[in-house]
């Protein structure tokens, strides 16, 4: 069985597992199928790290102004899962995005049991340890893949996504 490669990247109001997602981006690799989301949060009710929402920017760029009803929000994780469903999933840090999607879509997970993660993904090709695993800045950077918009979900999924495709062009270039 052929699995794509689903990459996904949240924004969120922190880096702890209380934090909620404010921002879903996921781009299938393989098909270019794209899916973007802002969903329902009742801000007063969840954990806030301001630092969060400095970084991402999100009152700045205006992403609460399509924030999603709850109903929208539900049918939009559910259509993530669908995407996801026997895929690989895939990003920068994917341990910390697929501990919230699976949050947020119930159940056992619908993706691959393995994870693709960018960074060790990379790491071969940059030369680097597995024990000093590159971020996503210093892939892009090494790999000259421009990220539009840092720290908004599509910006990030959309630059971790050039990067696996240029990676697995060299990675087929090589032999051992």
């Amino acid at each position: 069985m052929s699995r794509n490669l689903i990459v996904v990247d949240l924004e969120t109001t922190g880096l702890g597992p209380q934090c909620a997602p404010i921002e879903v981006a996921a781009i299938n690799v393989d098909t270019g199928e794209t899916l973007e989301f802002v969903p329902y949060v009742d801000l007063s009710k969840v954990s806030i790290e301001p630092q969060s929402f400095a970084i991402n920017r999100y009152f700045e760029r205006g992403v609460y102004d399509v924030m999603l009803n709850p109903d929208e929000t539900d049918d939009m994780w559910q259509a993530l899962g669908a995407m996801l469903r026997d895929n690989t999933f895939a990003g920068s840090n994917p341990t910390f995005d697929s501990s919230i999607v699976l949050r947020e879509v119930g159940g056992p997970p619908p993706w691959h049991h393995r994870l693709a993660d960018l960074a060790a993904y990379a790491a071969p090709a940059l030369g680097r340890d597995p024990s000093g695993l590159p971020g996503l800045a210093d892939v892009l950077a090494a790999l000259k893949v421009e990220n539009r918009c840092p720290h908004s979900a599509l910006g990030d999924a959309e630059a971790t996504a050039k990067a696996f495709v240029k990676l697995r062009d060299f990675y087929a270039d090589v032999t051992l």
